[in-house]
């Protein structure tokens, strides 16, 4: 009788502290909410839709830019078909590109987004492992771990104790990010560490948390971490041997997407100054975007030729608070469809 006392008491207490662990990531809302994880298996769900999908439509690629700037519901409103995204926040668009062309018959329209630093790279460096991983993993995932996900799907929905991400952003709710915020004596902190600032919805839209533009400090947090790696990229003397190769490997690819009837179309996204003249000295534009879109021969769109891809402010140096997301994909979309490159349905 003592030991089923105990039992009970165990699990009222055990329940009784989730619940207030709950609450207390509740009171929160700037920095938390409840929603599933944009991870592999997400990701994997959305990569799936390309089976089926046919030359009518399109799908998204690119690395965090795209998956900002770019709303799939505004879209759909616009152009009449809704995207598929499978932008990847913090991994380059190269991996994924080659999947769609290698591993698909898809012959649509394929977006991508370009993150100078992340396009122009060498092919199956390390940078691409992690995207290589989610290739992987939707080729290759069990029976196990899809229902593993579709078990933790309605607790991750509603449970903000659950927020985390691969990617390990210093705010995470996961135990190894509150470990590493705990002050210890003699251990020495970094003091750039990159906060999540960030949410998504079920379509993978990434969408700015509104405390980037209610609170400037917060915001200092994000570009504080990138003014500490930029000044380090070096100039394009570094790479200028490697570009031809870089830009023949991708002109294969795509010459492949191109013959079985596919339309590519690259967006070169708005970033601050603090982004554009590292830009600028690593991969100058002549020598290298405005080389690649002769080569390639596929329409592109750069912010610097446009107004209306330009006239926004980031917070953060890089990407597009949700409400310009909104305009910004609405006038993109627009532009597409009047220059031919889409069709409204």
């Amino acid at each position: 009788m003592n030991l089923n006392k105990s039992f009970i008491l165990a699990i009222v207490l055990a329940l009784a502290g989730l619940i207030c662990w709950e609450i207390f990531w509740r009171s929160k809302p700037e920095f938390y909410k409840a929603v599933l994880e944009d991870d592999r298996y997400l990701w994997a769900e959305h990569r799936a839709e390309v089976e089926k999908a046919t030359k009518e439509d399109i799908i998204l690629l690119g690395s965090s830019r795209t998956g900002f700037n770019f709303n799939t519901h505004v879209w759909n409103k616009v152009q009449g078909i809704k995207p598929i995204n499978l932008a990847t926040n913090g991994k380059p668009p190269g991996p994924f590109l080659n999947d769609i062309v290698y591993n698909t018959t898809f012959n649509g329209t394929l977006v991508i987004g370009v993150s100078p630093l992340f396009w122009f790279d060498v092919a199956e460096n390390n940078r691409w492992q992690p995207a290589n991983q989610w290739i992987n993993h939707y080729h290759n995932q069990t029976y196990a771990q899809k229902l593993g996900y579709f078990l933790s799907k309605p607790f991750e929905r509603n449970l903000v104790m659950l927020t985390s991400s691969e990617l390990e952003f210093y705010n995470d709710l996961d135990l190894k990010s509150l470990i590493n915020r705990v002050t210890i004596s003699g251990r020495i902190e970094d003091d750039r560490m990159l906060y999540n600032f960030s949410y998504h919805d079920e379509d993978r839209n990434l969408m700015m948390l509104p405390i980037m533009k209610t609170d400037p400090e917060f915001a200092k947090k994000i570009t504080y971490v990138f003014d500490g790696f930029l000044p380090s990229i070096p100039g394009f003397e570094a790479i200028k041997d490697e570009m031809p190769g870089i830009i023949d490997y991708y002109k294969n690819v795509i010459e492949l997407f191109k013959a079985r009837g596919g339309k590519i179309i690259f967006i070169r996204h708005k970033v601050e100054e603090p982004w554009n003249k590292v830009t600028k000295r690593f991969l100058p534009r002549e020598k290298v975007w405005d080389v690649f879109v002769r080569e390639v021969n596929c329409p592109a769109y750069h912010f610097e030729d446009y107004q209306f891809m330009s006239k926004y402010t980031l917070p953060d140096w890089s990407h597009m608070y949700v409400d310009d997301a909104k305009t910004y994909t609405r006038d993109m979309v627009n532009k597409l469809i009047e220059d031919g490159y889409l069709k409204k349905l």
